[in-house]
């Protein structure tokens, strides 16, 4: 993968501008409050680019007005492709067209000298005069500055182009007055280098701060076991879902809903063929391929959706080389698999030669632009694949050539104080000679991930950026890492998949990141300051206890035993559910999706016992059961049926847990043991009286409840559970200000419940447009409205722009 070979500086700012309500749009103005004064000669120079593929550039860069309200700009022209300089109502005939590829990428240096008793304007880009020319404006000698947004009197203007600014420089008789860097994190102000003068922003985005922190754009839940899919080409993120495809490009996100939804087996795993620009799917174990049809939105091959997969982990890619697909270790059934197996015209297991590859899961692997190499770091495993025979963590990076089929390791990397396993995939730039992983801590649940910068000739890598939580249940997560040229940023996609659904979270970062700390690690410096650390802080516990002249007994020194290393994860069993928002689920004690046991009629009788001894806790009598299942039947016919069919029902009931079955004045009442199955309408009102929002959104996001269930008793319990989570998540959006990504994910929960909800739709709107997904906005705004005309027969009241700006 080609990345930059020279980056630009890691800071300046960037000005919000289309597509962003007026109010939300970046200002800078250089002298709040007061204005400069100029003599005769003075100069106006400063760091220009744009943000890339913006919808539109038009607008004001700059304008200077003085102390008799007369105005020099600099406006982007879109129609001539051009940057023209305009005096008072007249175009100076001063313009530059810049190479659009270079401006979007590299900062352009802009120039203006300004003769006042000459009315002379000279520009220069890049160190190159463009043109000069005399103005018929008599300049004042007193003038204010804005970029961006200008509020200044009657000159207001709200048109700006999606750019970024550093480096504004004024010079007075060729004497350096004024620097403002514009290299801040955070705040609205940037004080000068030179005379300390306060310049005021209002709206800013911070370059240094999105280099340097991720970015979540986005965090929504799907069905199925999930699966990623990326194409380098386009920058193109695929998510698998078992209904749907989820599509993201430049932070659009886009679902392409399958003609027939298909069962995702456990560790699926997808890749994108570069050749045939098709998204494919694979289980490990079948070793056949599925290809996705975009034109008919068909899968052509179906794995077993039952299956679960023995490579659990294993790593994969797409070489150009051969138009196959290759597929490196994984885990299962107790062992580490260091097999290579290509699925080409045909699936085969490799005979490979070289240095020994050991058996491993939990690696990054990334492979050059031609795919006749791929490069294979870190993971856990054992030599002989065995997870009795002493298993670990693994640093090595070793290089696989396409072609001869060979391992050739490279290096070890120093064993670090803190262990760390690998994100499935990385990025590698061999015209630089590094690789770009995900880190993260596999011996804790609650970790993180950790973006690293590593050589490919040396064992050395440095921290990059800050990191991003990560919650690590073996199996159940996923990170993947890729490289979107065309925006010059990095993406980050997580995957956490349970009970047959997948959370999935997008962040992204400028590329290149910058560096969390000064200082590379190394076989001499890795985690020094760890030992360091914890040295210095034993010497000053050790003075303090002499000072206090007290004795303490010394314990031998206790070592922690990892368990869980011990113990196969895979076999861990999860919590017996009940899953009744979204898709009917129920799941037994073996962790086994048992849904399809029921008939629809033990279906509905379940429902019936359960709904009426969990939302009002009074049960439901066999008169209303026979009169709802059996109406016209015989009090004797239904009764029998009622027994035979609750023989039924004990009989998967015994499979979830531990439960009771009981009449009680007359109706029926089923209780599970307390903390025994996960119901989620139980634990829905616990968190409805305890305004856990984030907790009902994971609950809420699976969909509507009972969705595909209808019976017309239930619509009681729909409406009544619709009318208890609208009003709360409501009242969250207007008493808290979340992130915009947890915003849209309260706003889908709510438009589960109602399609219609006006507020859902506002807020869902603003958010897309506060993560740059304006074209996201603009077409939920547009189907909303289309919806709102059919279903109430008029024209719904407010336009696009007001929603943005209430």
């Amino acid at each position: 993968m080609p990345l930059p070979t020279t980056a630009q500086e890691k800071y300046g700012l960037e000005f919000a501008s289309k597509g962003i309500a007026q109010e939300y749009r970046t200002t800078l103005e250089l002298f709040p409050g007061t204005a400069m004064d100029v003599k005769n000669e003075f100069s106006l120079t400063f760091d220009l680019s744009l943000t890339p593929n913006a919808p539109s550039y038009f607008g004001y860069v700059f304008r200077m007005v003085d102390n008799k309200d007369q105005n020099i700009d600099l406006v982007y022209d879109v129609h001539n492709q051009s940057f023209n300089l305009v005096t008072g109502n007249e175009f100076s005939g001063i313009s530059f067209k810049a190479d659009f590829d270079k401006i979007c990428h590299q900062w352009q240096h802009v120039r203006l000298d300004f003769n006042i008793n000459k009315r002379l304007i000279k520009l220069s880009l890049n160190g190159q005069t463009i043109d000069s020319a005399i103005t018929a404006l008599s300049p004042g000698h007193q003038l204010k500055i804005f970029f961006g947004v200008n509020h200044y009197k009657e000159l207001t203007f709200f048109d700006l182009p999606p750019m970024r600014l550093k480096d504004i420089k004024i010079y007075q008789e060729d004497q350096l007055q004024y620097h403002w860097a514009l290299n801040q994190t955070n705040g609205n102000t940037d004080t000068d280098l030179v005379n300390k003068k306060v310049a005021f922003i209002n709206n800013p985005v911070w370059l240094a701060h999105t280099y340097h922190e991720w970015n979540k754009t986005r965090d929504f839940v799907i069905k199925g076991n999930a699966s990623v899919a990326y194409d380098h080409r386009t920058g193109t993120l695929y998510i698998n879902g078992s209904d749907s495809i989820y599509i993201s490009n430049n932070n659009n996100l886009t679902t392409s809903k399958l003609a027939r939804p298909r069962g995702l087996s456990s560790g699926n795993i997808a890749v994108f063929d570069e050749q045939t620009h098709q998204i494919c799917n694979f289980l490990v174990d079948e070793k056949k391929v599925a290809r996705y049809d975009s034109t008919h939105h068909t899968w052509d091959n179906v794995t077993n959706a039952e299956s679960v997969t023995r490579y659990w982990h294993s790593n994969r890619f797409f070489s150009r080389y051969d138009s196959s697909i290759y597929i490196f270790g994984g885990y299962g059934d107790y062992h580490y698999k260091n097999e290579v197996q290509r699925a080409g015209k045909t699936w085969e297991t490799l005979k490979v030669t070289g240095d020994h590859f050991t058996p491993r899961y939990m690696a990054a692997l990334g492979a050059n632009i031609n795919g006749d190499s791929a490069y294979i770091i870190g993971g856990y495993g054992s030599l002989k694949g065995d997870q009795l025979l002493n298993p670990h963590n693994l640093y090595d990076l070793t290089l696989f050539d396409v072609k001869h089929k060979t391992f050739k390791k490279i290096y070890e990397l120093p064993e670090p104080a803190q262990p760390f396993v690998f994100g499935n995939s990385m990025i590698i730039d061999t015209h630089q000679q590094c690789y770009y992983a995900l880190t993260f801590a596999n011996d804790r649940s609650q970790s993180s991930l950790q973006l690293i910068k590593g050589s490919l000739s040396k064992p050395v890598y440095t921290r990059l950026a800050s990191s991003i939580p990560f919650r690590y249940f073996d199996v159940k997560s996923r990170a993947e890492l890729f490289y979107d040229q065309q925006n010059e940023k990095l993406i980050t996609v997580i995957l956490f998949s349970e009970n047959n659904t997948t959370r999935v979270q997008i962040y992204t970062i400028l590329f290149p990141p910058s560096e969390l700390t000064p200082h590379t690690v190394s076989e001499k410096n890795s985690y020094l300051w760890t030992p360091l650390a914890c040295l210095l802080l034993g010497i000053v516990a050790f003075l303090s206890i002499i000072k206090r002249k007290k004795k303490v007994v010394v314990k031998p020194a206790f070592i922690a035993i990892n368990v869980q290393e011990e113990i196969p994860v895979p076999e861990i069993l999860p919590k017996p559910a009940i899953l009744l928002f979204g898709d009917f689920t129920v799941i037994d004690k073996t962790g086994e999706d048992i849904s399809k046991l029921f008939s629809p009629l033990l279906k509905e009788l379940f429902l019936l016992l359960l709904l009426h001894s969990v939302t009002n806790k009074t049960g439901i009598s066999s008169e209303k059961i026979n009169e709802i299942l059996w109406a016209g039947r015989s009090v004797k016919d239904a009764k029998n049926n009622r027994s035979v069919n609750m023989v039924k029902l004990k009989n998967i009931l015994d499979k979830i847990g531990e439960y009771t079955l009981i009449k009680e004045n007359g109706k029926w009442l089923l209780l599970f043991s307390e903390g025994t199955v996960d119901i989620d309408l139980q634990n829905f009102y616990h968190l409805l009286s305890n305004k856990d929002i984030e907790e009902l959104v994971r609950i809420t996001g699976r969909g509507i409840f009972l969705g595909e269930t209808e019976y017309s008793w239930l619509d009681k319990f729909k409406s009544d559970i619709s009318a208890d989570i609208i009003p709360v998540l409501t009242q969250f959006l207007e008493d808290q200000a979340p992130d915009p990504g947890f915003i849209i994910a309260v706003c889908n929960c709510i438009l589960h419940f109602d399609s219609l909800c006006e507020e859902a739709i506002m807020f869902k709107c603003r958010a897309l447009v506060a993560l740059r997904q304006h074209s996201t906005a603009k077409a939920l705004y547009s189907n909303f409205t289309k919806e709102y005309q059919a279903i109430y027969g008029e024209t719904f009241e407010k336009d696009y722009i007001a929603v943005l700006e209430q």
